[in-house]
């Protein structure tokens, strides 16, 4: 590894874990206990833990395969965490819905019974050609989600109204995980190459 691969792996490997820092505070350490932050930290913890595989596979594509399952699984949630935080933070929602409890069990069964039967280190092709599509499928169908409770957003930025803070909070989490989501489309569609 060269200089410039060694400052590039720095920078990478300090976000990912700036990230699990982040999601630690809010997690144990902020001050409102606001069902919005334990989703946030949920949501950076997930990002966090896809990022850094990202980054160390980047690196070391001989990593093993199980990683590349761990960071995967942790993609497949950032979607729900993604719409229920903002949904929670738009709407004030203070307590956890049934119906999200579902979605996040109905989920983890699914993919972890996916794991578990059809492991990444057995089945590469199996998860390359439709699991992972279909992890960023569900992804994307939760950020489409996602817009349609920003709408309201949008119009008062449309109509030059000034925002509140959270709300900036808001459009700015937004803003980087579709960001996030575009790169690693684009890394699957090789316009890109790595994510």
């Amino acid at each position: 590894m060269n200089f410039g691969d060694k400052v590039l792996f720095f920078f990478s490997a300090l976000g990912a874990f700036n990230g699990l820092i982040l999601s630690c505070y809010f997690f144990f350490f902020t001050a409102k206990k606001h069902l919005s932050n334990y989703l946030l930290g949920t949501l950076l913890l997930v990002l966090s833990l896809r990022i850094g595989k990202s980054v160390v596979y980047f690196f070391d594509p001989d990593l093993p395969k199980i990683y590349l399952q761990v960071g995967l699984t942790a993609c497949f949630f950032i979607g729900p965490f993604l719409y229920f935080f903002l949904k929670s933070e738009i709407r004030q929602i203070r307590n956890l819905p049934k119906s999200w409890v579902g979605q996040l069990a109905f989920w983890s069964f699914s993919i972890v019974a996916v794991g578990a039967a059809y492991p990444y280190e057995r089945f590469p092709s199996l998860w390359r050609h439709y699991i992972i599509p279909l992890i960023y499928l569900q992804w994307g169908i939760y950020i489409a989600f996602s817009v349609f409770l920003l709408i309201p957003l949008l119009k008062t930025i449309a109509r030059k109204e000034v925002l509140k803070t959270f709300e900036k909070w808001v459009l700015t989490i937004f803003g980087g995980v579709v960001l996030l989501f575009v790169s690693y489309v684009w890394a699957i569609l090789n316009i890109t190459k790595g994510s």
